[in-house]
C-alpha cells in the first residue's frame, strides 16, 4: 500500500484575522477570440486538403457536435447517427 504524505493544517481563528488587511483582487480581463489567428482544427483542415491521398489515414478529424444537434433525431437511431458522423 502506499503511504501518503502528512500534512499538517494550521487552523486561525477568524476572530484572530484583521478585516483591514485582507486585499480583494479585480477579476480578470475576459479574454476574447482572436479571429485572426485560425484554430488547430482549422489548421489540420487546410493540411489534410492539401495532403490530399498522402494524408496518414490514422489521424481522423472529426469535429465536435454538440447533444443540441442530436435532440430532434429520435432515440434509437442517435447511436446509429453518431456512427455515421464519426470518420473511420
Amino acid at each position: 500500500m502506499k503511504a501518503s504524505a502528512a500534512r499538517l493544517i494550521r487552523v486561525i481563528p477568524r476572530k484572530s484575522l484583521d478585516p483591514t488587511s485582507v486585499r480583494v483582487l479585480d477579476a480578470p480581463v475576459p479574454q476574447t477570440r482572436d479571429l485572426q489567428n485560425p484554430t488547430v482544427f482549422e489548421l489540420l483542415q487546410k493540411q489534410r486538403e492539401t495532403a490530399g491521398s498522402d494524408w496518414p489515414g490514422n489521424i481522423r478529424i472529426e469535429p465536435v457536435v454538440k447533444k443540441d444537434a442530436y435532440r430532434p433525431v429520435q432515440g434509437e437511431l442517435r447511436t446509429q447517427l453518431k456512427k455515421m458522423l464519426k470518420e473511420r
